[in-house]
């Protein structure tokens, strides 16, 4: 008799526990709206004086912020797919998305941040400041949208 832990899911079945790509998509933007919310707040009225400063120092003027703003919207529909593709193979739940959630905080906030260091082109407060707020990124704008995607796919 075959073991059913290793049977094929029917198509319906599959389609409750992974969510429909429409979900993965709204709930991706959703994340993204909070986390570009979250980085305004962070760098454009927070850190905004220090950004200044710092890109004087450069001779320079803050002008790219846009491109973040796509990038973030990205970084959104990059973690809820993660989350539908991990939570497939460890079940859903808040171990798979704390995984996701630390997965995505090292990938988009520390690596990207750590390899800008040795330039020495920003103050390294400033880098580590963003890396502290890539964590307000990832609580408030992933861990809830994961428990929102979940509760849709009931």
């Amino acid at each position: 008799m075959p073991d059913a832990t290793l049977a094929p899911m029917d198509q319906h079945s599959q389609r409750k526990t992974s969510g429909s790509w429409a979900q993965v998509f709204i709930c991706g933007m959703l994340s993204g709206v909070i986390i570009n919310v979250i980085e305004y707040l962070a760098h454009r009225v927070w850190l905004d004086a220090k950004w200044n400063a710092a890109f004087a120092a450069l001779g320079k003027t803050p002008s790219f912020w846009g491109t973040f703003v796509v990038a973030n919207f990205l970084v959104g529909l990059c973690a809820v797919w993660s989350y539908r593709w991990l939570s497939a193979i460890d079940g859903r739940g808040r171990m798979t998305a704390l995984k996701v959630a630390m997965a995505m905080w090292v990938i988009f906030w520390v690596i990207p941040i750590a390899g800008m260091q040795p330039f020495d082109i920003f103050p390294n407060y400033l880098l580590l400041l963003v890396v502290v707020g890539g964590i307000a990124d990832v609580a408030l704008g992933m861990l809830p949208v994961f428990a929102l995607f979940d509760r849709l796919r009931r």
